[in-house]
């Protein structure tokens, strides 16, 4: 059976001429996918020609269509298409991380699963965004399953040509590919039969259990082609240190569980696998294959040269009989004798290099990375540091590094530090610490995390989620929010970026989340605690005004007096009825600005005085 599928697609453009607008619709800007769909609609109007079509958003890597269905629904209203929301997935690492960071994508487990069958009657049409690598999109058609199914998108890279035909993979896993590749006639023949005999101790579960049983105590790693993998009880520890998916094999000859990487990761990996506690034996399945043939074709050799012996030895003369058996069986002796010592040999020669593979692994000299430019609180290794230019506007600079190998996002730097970093005046310590202090912050364990649950007051929280809002009717649509109850009160509202990665960079606790986001409406005092009044000030008064408002004023040692400023309910409820806020609190809260001000106009005008 064939791996391929044609697909007819249309594209907009290349995707640099569409690259702003394609960052645009994928963050949601409505102005953006608006443009998008009326830059598409041509192009699937002329796919959609005396065809009932259906539009078929891809999901994205979080597991469900977003900014494509979006999409999808402006591209329904200018050509009446219906659009179909019928794709899921597992969530997954984001394809453009894993290109960027030189993983390929058939590394990264992709199924979309579909809701609802698609009728023969009907076409569907699948919206994407850009197409790259065609790994999303070829998941997509196959999970479809119409044999009619085609693609939209609005930019594609240089590897694809619009209004053409292209072929998309379907996907096969390693397994499956093998599955294909094994003959399909039963009728096979004596030497088949004999070659399938042999492959079955060289399969991946029979080298796995033959590590194995030499090195119980460590975790084994197994090279096969372009990936690490790791099997039964092994491919379970791999998967919780590293957080990376595992699979159930259909051959029982590749064991019950598999979990595999690709062999770019191994410098990112093999250290998290040393630092949780493992013993790392690495083999080589390739390597391991050619002993195998090597030793077999030792022994073919002797047999035959075993047998050419003994073919001569029976052409000589009746006389010599006895002779001739005593030296058939000393012969036999003697080279079973070496092939049997040539055998334990080449097993010795194997367990050395497995011992000293594991060795290497266990002190991390496998291979040898770059130094890193410096090291965290955490033991992640901070490399590749650099500043450098965008390509689209040159008055902007973006400062990025790889932690423990994984590329950071990029961030915009500031004129200042661009200006010191050209002057050679700032390093890279300096510059993580300000652009990625989180990444740089000790990290708090689960244990702490989970225990760190109660506010400054004794309140417990009994849930705290962050989550992505995909209301496409609210104004923060995309963004991701805060949710939190405590008692009766449910709260909820948007992170900010420091906050954002606080939480995903694990260096925060539930507790500080809510009481530094919420801790006005929870009256908290470590929320009134930041307010600090301005010397200068005589006297505070709180007192009601014509309006029945509540308002706060601040008179200073000159007897000037500032403006009334009205408390919020919320400052009201912890000055009178919670007791958490002071009234020199609330006044430095509304009135420290004005009273700085108030201060600098009479050093102003005693200055202009003195001349």
């Amino acid at each position: 059976m064939s791996n391929k599928q044609e697909c007819t697609f249309t594209s907009v453009a290349p995707y640099p001429k569409v690259r702003q607008l394609a960052h645009g619709l994928k963050d949601g800007d409505y102005a953006s996918i608006c443009k998008a769909a009326e830059m598409m609609a041509d192009g699937i109007r002329e796919m959609a020609a005396g065809r009932n079509c259906v539009l078929v958003p891809i999901p994205n890597h979080h597991g469900r269509a977003v900014y494509t269905k979006t999409l999808a629904n402006e591209i329904t209203r200018r050509t009446g298409i219906l659009t179909w929301d019928i794709l899921s997935c597992r969530p997954h690492m984001p394809l453009h991380y894993a290109k960027k960071n030189d993983l390929k994508p058939e590394g990264i487990y992709l199924k979309l699963n579909l809701y609802r069958q698609v009728p023969e009657q009907f076409t569907p049409i699948v919206i994407d965004n850009v197409l790259d690598t065609g790994y999303t999109a070829g998941a997509a058609i196959k999970a479809v399953g119409h044999p009619n199914t085609m693609l939209a998108v609005l930019g594609h890279t240089k590897n694809h040509l619009t209004n053409k035909n292209y072929q998309f993979n379907q996907l096969a896993t390693n397994m499956e590919k093998k599955m294909q590749e094994q003959p399909s006639d039963k009728k096979q023949s004596a030497d088949s039969t004999k070659k399938q005999v042999k492959n079955e101790t060289d399969t991946p579960l029979a080298v796995y259990q033959r590590l194995k049983s030499k090195h119980p105590d460590a975790l084994i790693l197994m090279r096969n082609g372009d990936f690490y993998r790791s099997l039964n009880e092994d491919a379970q520890k791999v998967s919780d240190t590293l957080r990376i998916p595992t699979q159930k094999p259909k051959s029982q000859k590749d064991g019950e569980l598999i979990a595999e990487f690709p062999h770019h990761a191994l410098d990112v990996y093999l250290p998290r696998l040393i630092r949780a506690g493992n013993r790392v034996a690495i083999a080589d399945m390739l390597e391991l294959g050619k002993k195998q043939t090597t030793k077999q074709a030792a022994q073919q050799t002797k047999n035959q040269t075993q047998t050419d012996t003994m073919e001569k030895k029976t052409e000589k003369k009746k006389t010599k009989a006895k002779e001739v058996k005593v030296d058939k069986t000393e012969t036999a002796k003697v080279d079973k004798t070496e092939v049997k010592a040539e055998n334990k040999a080449d097993t010795k020669k194997e367990d050395k290099a497995v011992d000293k593979t594991a060795e290497q692994s266990a002190g991390q000299k496998v291979h040898k990375p770059r130094e890193p430019q410096m090291v965290t609180v955490n033991g992640e290794k901070v490399s590749h540091g650099h500043a450098f230019q965008s390509n689209q506007d040159p008055n902007k600079w973006y400062f990025t590094a790889r932690l423990d190998g994984q590329q950071l996002r990029p961030q915009l730097m500031k004129p200042e530090d661009v200006a010191a970093y050209q002057k050679r005046e700032i390093g890279v310590e300096a510059l993580m610490q300000t652009y990625y202090p989180t990444k740089l912050a000790k990290k708090v364990t689960p244990e702490e995390y989970k225990a760190d649950n109660k506010l400054s007051d004794g309140r417990v929280i009994e849930k705290m989620v962050v989550y992505k809002e995909h209301d496409e009717q609210r104004h923060d649509v995309g963004k991701y929010k805060l949710y939190t109850q405590v008692g009766e009160q449910k709260m909820s509202r948007t992170m900010s970026k420091e906050d954002l990665n606080a939480y995903f960079d694990r260096v925060t606790t539930p507790s500080k989340l809510v009481e530094k986001n919420f801790g006005e409406q929870l009256h908290l005092a470590s929320f009134y605690n930041q307010f600090k009044l301005e010397e200068g000030v005589k006297d505070v008064r709180i007192a009601k005004n014509y309006d029945g408002d509540w308002t706060v004023s601040a008179k200073l040692t000159d007897d000037r007096t500032t403006s009334k400023a009205v408390l919020s309910w919320h400052d009201k409820q912890a000055l009178f009825t919670q007791k958490t806020a002071t009234k020199e609190q609330l006044a430095a809260r509304y009135l420290n600005t004005e009273i700085k001000e108030m201060k600098q106009e009479k050093v102003s005008a005693k200055q202009a005085f003195s001349r």
